[in-house]
């Protein structure tokens, strides 16, 4: 490149620069007066990096390959040739508008879904989220009249698909669960703006979500350990692990966990105890012998007894978390250690809630002699202790407003021993006699409530599912791409 061609481009960019300036301004400034027009300058406060963003919904984002036509031009000679340019630039629109559309069909509920049409209200919502705090696509979006009617524009240029496509996948949990919220709350009042349509509020209604509700979350976001964070009670830690568990959604667990390989663990967390987590069992009893050193003559023989124990958390609003905590507090076996909310006083089952203990002799045989309630190298659960048992929610922070428990089992047996001794507890306040009753006691209300729905689709009615998703909501067949991988965009859930 010579000095002049460098010079003309150096101009080139730098015109683009101030083009690029003065539509930024343009935008800005139109985005302020719609805002300003409906009373909801708000959203000019909102803080974008108030939550983690962080893509954990488990749907990829790769490069789609497919067989597109494109249209082409006429060479002097009469021959039809392909615009380079015009072929990259319709390529690329095309990409992200199939990225976009089969994402979203990907979020729909199975057509014979009660909940299909409200999946569909809350995927709209979705969309709102991600346009209206960005001004150029708030700006566009003021030439539609519905996000549907926004995303069958097959006009739509290269930049504002491009625009959408970023902001629709970049939405957090956080804004999902508004999403959700915005289509489900009762009250209707408070601050909002109209974003194609419909209303996205200013603040949440806080009010509480019936159990199906969940699914919508996990549609759109299926990481439990991120679902977490959005929730700001224990009784809606409960509710969406229970949704989890009776649904057999499958979630991301990154660093916290709702199933365990324990048998009876998912009947335990079903019936409202939520834990910390349920670790492998370790060895329960051992007998050592050890160097005194020089203080005194021989070796020392030392005996080991440890107890298993459970951290977790239960509601304060369930009668029946507290007829467990009671017949924990009968068993033979158990200690525990509880408290009711963060200003609770500490409870004890026993003066001494001990995890382990030790007693020492000159001799193997001797050990026998030594008391166990004389030993004083003891291990005891302390008040602070309970916060391990507090459930982690909102934004990572801890939850105090519940029911904290430690159990720990001093009786025989390794850690399924444990749960299911606890299992068994939960069956006693049911009234039930075994797990697959108390399963089935726990799951009826919601069946018969109609807020979970059973599913048994097979992977083929699964592709057949997304299929007809994507045309109903698209108006057309998918393209061939899909066609010919349909596992990469199946249905984010198949049940209820």
């Amino acid at each position: 490149m010579d000095f002049g061609h460098k010079t003309f481009w150096e101009s080139l960019v730098k015109k683009r620069a101030e083009v690029e300036r003065f539509l930024y301004y343009v935008e800005t400034r139109a985005y302020q007066l719609i805002l300003q027009a409906q009373n909801a300058l708000w959203v000019l406060d909102r803080d974008p990096d108030a939550h983690e963003s962080g893509d954990c919904s488990g749907y990829g984002d790769e490069t789609l390959s497919r067989d597109v036509s494109f249209h082409s031009i006429e060479s002097d000679r009469g021959a039809a040739i392909d615009d380079p340019l015009e072929v990259v630039l319709r390529e690329k629109s095309v990409e992200f508008l199939e990225k976009i559309r089969s994402r979203l069909a990907r979020y729909c509920a199975p057509s014979g879904s009660k909940y299909h049409d409200e999946r569909l209200e809350v995927i709209y919502a979705y969309v709102r989220r991600a346009i209206f705090t960005e001004p150029a696509l708030m700006f566009l979006s003021q030439s539609y009249d519905s996000v549907m009617a926004l995303l069958s524009d097959d006009n739509l240029d290269l930049v504002t698909l491009e625009k959408i496509w970023n902001a629709v996948k970049t939405l957090c949990v956080h804004d999902i669960r508004d999403a959700v919220d915005d289509v489900l709350r009762v009250n209707g009042e408070g601050d909002y703006v109209m974003v194609l349509g419909g209303k996205v509020f200013k603040e949440a209604s806080g009010e509480e979500w019936p159990l199906h509700v969940w699914g919508h979350m996990m549609a759109i976001y299926p990481c439990y350990s991120c679902l977490r964070t959005t929730c700001k009670t224990v009784d809606e830690v409960i509710a969406m692990t229970r949704f989890a568990l009776f649904s057999e959604t499958a979630l991301s667990q990154s660093y916290m966990k709702y199933e365990y390989g324990f048998d009876g663990a998912k009947e335990l967390i079903l019936a409202g105890f939520i834990p910390s987590d349920i670790p492998l069992s370790s060895p329960r009893h051992s007998i050592i012998c050890t160097d005194s050193g020089s203080q005194s003559f021989g070796p020392v023989w030392e005996e080991t007894k440890r107890n298993l124990s459970l951290y977790g958390s239960l509601s304060l609003n369930d009668a029946k978390a507290q007829a467990f905590v009671n017949g924990c507090i009968r068993h033979p076996d158990l200690m525990v250690m509880l408290r009711k909310g963060a200003d609770g006083r500490v409870i004890r089952s026993r003066p001494v809630v001990w995890t382990s203990r030790k007693r020492h002799a000159r001799s193997r045989s001797a050990l026998a002699s030594v008391s166990w309630e004389k030993t004083r190298d003891v291990v005891r659960c302390e008040d602070d202790d309970l916060e391990e048992a507090q459930p982690s929610g909102y934004d990572h922070e801890k939850i105090a407003d519940c029911l904290m428990v430690v159990l720990v089992d001093g009786g025989e047996g390794n850690m399924g021993d444990f749960v299911h001794k606890l299992v068994e507890i939960w069956c006693q306040v049911y009234h039930v006699k075994d797990k697959k009753e108390l399963y089935s006691a726990l799951e009826t209300p919601f069946v018969e409530a109609g807020e979970l729905e059973q599913c048994t689709s097979d992977q083929h009615e699964d592709t057949l599912n997304v299929m007809s998703a994507y045309e109903s909501l698209w108006g057309t067949p998918p393209p061939p791409w899909l066609v010919e991988n349909p596992n990469r965009f199946r249905l984010a859930t198949d049940s209820f």
